[in-house]
């Protein structure tokens, strides 16, 4: 990182850096809000919280643009904190370390926070900035978009003026975004009942690590194994291992695609040998089913202490049968934009309760382009765990944004990518939540675009910032604000 603010001249990098130096997973926002509001207030920038937490700040027109078309900049506040198994990151505490690999920008075994915290910084950079030509001129900050989208719900009409906005969360340059997936989270409470193993058996761990994860709407069709998914079908093929599962967790968030999830089971120990035997096979087995994919997959097993309570047969089956009978991943693409999925559902978390009410809770996520398979999707996947005895209820809905044809902004970004790169970009809707659907209930008259550098595998460690990327994004930012009327 340290190169790029040294032989850099685009200010986001700057910004970049502190943000980084900050940390702001979802819900944990605070301390990156005091430096901006801190920061905001040295610049004489006009700077106002709303009671849902969203930033609003403020920019007059630079000299001469007083009468163009107030504009406002939008990005979120907080960003996904995911790190490999290895590390010991705390994103309460610890700062996001950045280091240049290449044309790439990585993190440190975690999450790197390029979404959205390169969008944010190229808001305050916009801010900061003495030489720029624009109209009035709005940035618009939001809290807790990826767990909740809270402060895109929370966003009251009349807080902004602007008339134009640009999301600043989109993830591949080239590309300009005008439409996006809506969600629905279905929340399962499977309950379970317990009996005590027998004194003379042995537990054992298994374990499915290494797993790429992602976006689960950006990263939905690149194949990827859902760590969840992919162990309960270890389970359910443990013939003549005759077993109880003691305990199963896997996953973090449901809009990740789960890197790992880990089971304990409990069975005779005459059966060690055969487990160990089985569970190399089935590593086998999935290293080829997703060869070229998923190249770090590792499926383990250990010895383990024995626990005090285990799964009735009954329990059992419904669990590994109502994962397994989920239907996740990529149902429909698409038919008006190439290579967009249309319709997904990603199963992002499993925890298990063990004192009090005993139950599972699982975490789904639906996306979709269109409405009605997104709600159509969620009630069959409701009914399906309905169906082995759970507890299901949907909520976070929230609605797609559907593309403008009309859109102004738009011709006026495309122009702008042809005259400074010489090529027309790329017209698209994104398989992900942009927080645009949630604005256009409030403010129904906004004409809006979503653009952003090239960031790939958000949402897991992986994630990673096309260095390039990031001048270009700039330059066509500054150049439509100029250029609008």
């Amino acid at each position: 990182m340290q190169t790029l603010l040294s032989t850099s001249t685009n200010p986001i990098w700057s910004y970049f850096s502190s943000i980084c130096a900050i940390p702001h997973p979802s819900k944990h926002e605070q301390q990156l809000v005091e430096w901006i509001q801190n920061w905001a207030t040295e610049k004489n920038i006009d700077c106002v919280q709303d009671e849902v937490g969203n930033l609003i700040l403020t920019k007059p027109a630079s000299a001469g643009y007083e009468d163009k078309t107030a504009v406002i900049l939008q990005a979120h506040l907080d960003m996904v904190p995911q790190k490999n198994s290895d590390s010991s990151h705390d994103f309460l505490v610890d700062p996001i370390t950045p280091i240049v690999k290449g044309d790439w920008l990585h993190a440190d075994n975690t999450t790197l926070g390029a979404d959205n915290g390169i969008g944010m910084a190229s808001c305050l950079a916009v801010l900061g900035a003495n030489d720029l030509q624009h109209g009035p001129l709005e940035v618009l900050l939001t809290t807790d978009e990826e767990t909740g989208m809270t402060g895109a719900f929370g966003l009251k009409a009349g807080a902004l003026k602007g008339k134009v906005l640009i999301n600043t969360d989109s993830e591949q340059e080239s590309e300009l975004y005008v439409g996006c997936a809506g969600g629905v989270n279905v929340n399962i409470d499977l309950a379970y009942e317990k009996m005590e193993p027998e004194v003379s058996h042995a537990a054992y761990e298994i374990s499915l690590t290494g797993l790429k994860g992602g976006h689960s709407g950006c990263d939905i069709n690149l194949g990827r194994g859902n760590a969840i998914k992919e162990l309960a079908a270890v389970l359910n093929n443990l013939d003549g291992v005759p077993f109880n599962v003691a305990n199963f967790e896997g996953g973090s968030l449901r809009n990740a695609i789960p890197r790992e999830a880990k089971a304990v089971i409990v069975c005779d120990e005459q059966y060690q040998n055969s487990l160990e035997l089985l569970i190399n096979t089935l590593q086998v087995t999935l290293a080829a089913q997703f060869e070229g994919v998923e190249t770090n997959l590792t499926l383990t097993v250990k010895k383990s202490t024995l626990p005090t309570s285990i799964l009735t047969h009954e329990s059992q089956t419904a669990l590994l049968e109502s994962i397994q009978g989920c239907k996740n991943g990529v149902f429909s693409m698409d038919n008006n934009f190439s290579n967009v999925v249309q319709t997904s559902s990603n199963i992002g978390v499993i925890t298990q309760s063990t004192e009090g009410k005993l139950c599972f809770k699982i975490q789904v996520l639906i996306r979709s382009q269109v409405e009605q398979e997104k709600q159509d999707e969620a009630n069959e996947i409701q009914a399906h765990f309905e169906s082995h005895g759970a507890s299901v209820r949907q909520d976070g809905i929230y609605p797609g944004w559907t593309p403008n044809p009309n859109s102004a902004i738009y011709q006026v970004m495309e122009n702008q990518y042809i005259e400074l790169f010489g090529s027309k970009p790329k017209t698209m809707v994104i398989h992900a939540g942009l927080e645009c659907g949630l604005f256009s209930a409030q403010y129904p008259e906004w004409d809006m675009i979503s653009v952003g550098p090239t960031i790939k595998f958000p949402h897991s460690p992986d994630e990673k910032l096309e260095i390039a990327t990031v001048d270009k994004y700039w330059d066509l930012l500054t150049a439509t604000l100029k250029a609008l009327d």
